[in-house]
């Protein structure tokens, strides 16, 4: 498949599902998350598409919502992927040995995403490098902490400070909280128009300054957390990365929006906010010295399992023990397969109200209308009253099919769920991490009551395994904080909505109750 952005599809092109749609009217086609559909033709400049789903049902439908597929990768596979993992990840496809975030190979390319097809093995050189399809996730394994509880230094200046209290460890959060707003999408050009993309304003309300980053700048910050920060921290998927329509003012609202939840999740952790790699993106307006910061950022030694190396010492530092990070799995496994769950019910219910449900009471009413037409043949002097009041009630049944068709609070439960299904799937790896600490403590202690280390030696390496255990603790209890703060916020929201709607409900029943009074 040969497809430019921008361009209008020609023939018939294999599309993944990212984002859900509901049909809204006849002619349009529900788009469910995770469905390869066929996408036929493009209807118009402003991204609308027609296809065909599964089901061999036809209608048109919103481009953004869903991602065209290439001749590397089969339809099949891509099914696989998105029926195993229901965040329905991009997948980036990269040079295997190529930095793709280093400044020259970003401004050469100057695209919000690169796909890379292989090419024929005779039609490439074997100097050249195989394209290789690299996941978003990242995963680490249990030995990552197990040079700088060795005893491996590297150069840092930051200094992270722990506190501890009843629960244990706990990050130091600043007095004032960093919030950052993405807002002013602006299309802007470079090469004398021959490349466009789209940069998005970020203010801080510490300074209220503004600075412009566009999409890869994001995707250049976020490996970079992960790779500085994930073995302590779980780093938040950034939205998806797309090809078609992505100037079209649905996506990049769509974008901005996701943008900012990424961005506010990242203000609020304690560590991160204030690491002087973030500080770099939110505060550097200056080219020079954004591309500096980020070559002196891509140097940084403590990073992986070396970012333990900036816990500043503390005599309270304690080993957890196994019974403790068990428990830590249990929750983690707990928790994911609940939230899987009520994504799985929160999809199907909406799904049903913007199908099943709304059709139900559309009937209802035509049924009632139907009833009304039916008095209006009557010769009785009254008819007028009784044909009346039945065809209101008729649209009153139109009207409760629409309301649960627009009901939007369920959005909001669904993204954060989403959000916290991806994040919960980083936490067995950082717990891996926390055991293998703890495992090397646990070797040490033993080879000491034989003689094999001395005391002295024992005790830097259980000290070192403290800090490990106590800098997971204290992620574990923000974690659980923000889940917690982010849950009970997002409940309240979708059940206040939900009383709205249902007064509505009410007030129409009630209004049409009413005609009946004559």
């Amino acid at each position: 498949m040969s497809t430019k952005v921008g361009d209008s599809l020609i023939g018939t092109h294999g599309a993944v599902v990212r984002y859900i749609f509901k049909r809204r009217k006849e002619g349009e086609l529900t788009l469910i998350p995770g469905e390869v559909i066929t996408v036929t033709s493009q209807i118009n400049d402003n991204g609308w598409c027609e296809g065909i789903n599964s089901n061999g049902e036809c209608g048109l439908f919103p481009g953004q919502n869903v991602e065209l597929l290439v001749d590397s990768v089969p339809a099949a596979e891509i099914e696989e992927t998105c029926a195993a993992d229901s965040t329905y990840e991009v997948v980036e496809f990269r040079s295997q040995n190529s930095n793709s975030y280093s400044d020259t190979s970003v401004e050469s390319i100057d695209q919000d995403y690169e796909m890379i097809s292989p090419e024929p093995e005779d039609k490439r050189s074997s100097n050249e490098p195989t394209p290789k399809r690299i996941s978003r996730l990242y995963h680490l394994t249990k030995t990552e902490a197990e040079p700088f509880i060795a005893g491996k230094t590297v150069k840092t200046t930051t200094k992270i400070q722990l506190t501890f209290n009843e629960n244990g460890a706990s990050w130091v959060y600043p007095v004032v909280p960093l919030e950052c707003t993405i807002t002013n999408p602006q299309l802007e050009t470079k090469y004398s128009g021959m490349k466009k993309y789209i940069s998005y304003q970020i203010t801080p309300n510490d300074t209220n300054v503004s600075v412009y980053h566009r999409y890869k700048h994001f995707d250049w910050l976020y490996c970079q957390l992960i790779e500085k920060f994930g073995s302590v921290i779980p780093i938040p998927l950034l939205p998806e990365k797309n090809i078609p329509w992505r100037y079209s003012d649905d996506f990049v609202q769509a974008r901005m929006g996701g943008l900012q939840s990424w961005i506010s999740r990242i203000s609020r952790h304690p560590i991160i906010s204030q690491s002087e790699i973030f500080q770099h993106f939110i505060r550097r307006r200056d080219e020079k010295e954004w591309k500096a910061g980020k070559r002196s950022a891509e140097k940084d030694e403590a990073t992986g399992g070396m970012i333990f190396s900036e816990i500043m010492p503390s005599s309270e530092f304690r080993l957890l023990d196994v019974e403790e990070t068990e428990k830590y799995l249990t929750f983690a496994k707990c928790m994911g397969e609940s939230v899987r769950n009520l994504i799985t019910v929160t999809e199907e219910h909406t799904t049903r109200c913007t199908g099943t449900v709304k059709s139900e009471y559309l009937k209802i009413g035509k049924a009632f209308s139907d009833f009304s037409a039916s008095f209006a043949k009557s010769t009785y002097h009254g008819k007028a009253s009784i044909g009346n009041a039945l065809s209101f009630v008729g649209k009153t049944y139109d009207d409760i099919g629409n309301l649960y068709f627009d009901q939007k609070d369920v959005h909001g439960f669904l993204e954060i769920s989403k959000e916290y299904k991806g994040l919960l799937s980083c936490i067995p790896d950082i717990i891996n991490i926390l055991k293998g600490a703890i495992e090397k403590a646990h070797e040490y202690e033993k080879l000491s009551q034989v003689n094999k280390v001395t005391v002295k030696e024992k005790e830097a390496i259980v000290f070192k395994a403290g800090i490990v255990s106590s800098a997971i603790q204290a992620e574990m209890n923000h974690f659980n904080h923000e889940l917690t703060n982010g849950y009970k916020e997002t409940i309240q929201h979708f059940l206040y909505e939900q009383v709205q709607m249902y007064n509505k409900i009410t007030d129409k029943l009630r209004e049409a109750y009413a005609r009946f009074e004559f």
